[in-house]
This record gives C-alpha cells, structure tokens and sequence, in this order.
C-alpha cells in the first residue's frame, strides 16, 4: 500500500513548510489529522503501520516531527519512535493514544523529551501541541536560512 503525502506547497518563502508523519492505524484518526495540518501549512507524510513509516522515514531526506498513535498492531508507536530517533536523535516525537499510560510511563517519555497527547484531543490542542514541539525547530531553521547554513546554503556557497 503506498504512503501518502501531502501536495507540495510551492511558494516564495525562504524556507519550506516543517515536515511531519503522521503514523496511526485507525483511517479515520490519520486522514483527519492529516487533511488538519496539511490545512495549517504542514507537509505530511502518513502510514498506517509502523513497517511503511521505517520506509517513509529512510526515504525522505527531512522529517521535522514524528506523530505517532500509541497501540498499533505490530510494532508500538514508542518501539518506532525509538528506532527513528537511533537514526535522528534531534526529531522531536509527540505519541498520541486512546489508551491510559501506565504508571511511570509518562515519566519515561518526558526523560526521553517526548511528548504526550490523548486521544480523543480537539483538533486545536493537537495544533498547540505541534506548535510547540515545532517552534525550537523551526526557529532554528529559521536562523541557519538567514545565516545561510542551512543544506541549500552551505550548497550555493560551495559553489561560489
């Protein structure tokens, strides 16, 4: 089953919009959440097993956040959290879940520096909760664009 991915947000901006994936199995979930920041300027890509998002993830050159549901058949969100973030330490994760965590486990994921989002959540909060988790990041984009460090900087100069 292929991945899905937002459209292209084409544009003058200097920097493109922050790159998120979106992984949860229930369809409904994904593609509401999905169609709601791609509706707020983000670029998605969603899967609905943790197996495809490992292929999504090694193939995209950038991914700014990874959202993920909790309980997923298969793999968990947090076995897959932890796998991507051995390969991008940086990526921020927020996990999402109708389940309860268990004691401790909420713990556990601030020490990781992760964050958490039950389900069902009003689409605003899970905005405020995006927002907050992608501000650092993009505030740093932001500022290697103006130095001109980021990829595409470091690039032109080169070529000089």
């Amino acid at each position: 089953m292929p991945f899905e991915i937002s459209p292209s947000h084409g544009g003058s901006s200097e920097l493109s919009p922050s790159v998120i994936l979106l992984v949860d199995d229930d369809l409904d979930v994904r593609s509401l959440t999905r169609t709601f920041l791609e509706h707020e300027g983000y670029s998605v890509f969603s899967s609905g097993d943790a197996e495809r998002a490992v292929q999504i993830f090694r193939s995209v050159p950038r991914i700014d956040l990874l959202v993920t549901d909790v309980n997923m058949p298969g793999r968990s969100g947090v076995e897959l959290a932890r796998e991507l973030k051995a390969i991008r330490k940086e990526m921020p994760v927020l996990l999402i879940s109708g389940g309860v965590l268990e004691e401790g486990q909420e713990a556990g994921l601030q020490e990781e520096g992760w964050s958490f989002l039950a389900k069902p959540f009003r689409l605003p909060e899970l905005l405020a909760a995006v927002h907050r988790i992608l501000a650092p990041v993009e505030a740093r984009r932001w500022r290697e664009a103006k130095q001109g460090v980021g990829v595409d900087g470091l690039l032109a100069r080169r070529y000089e």
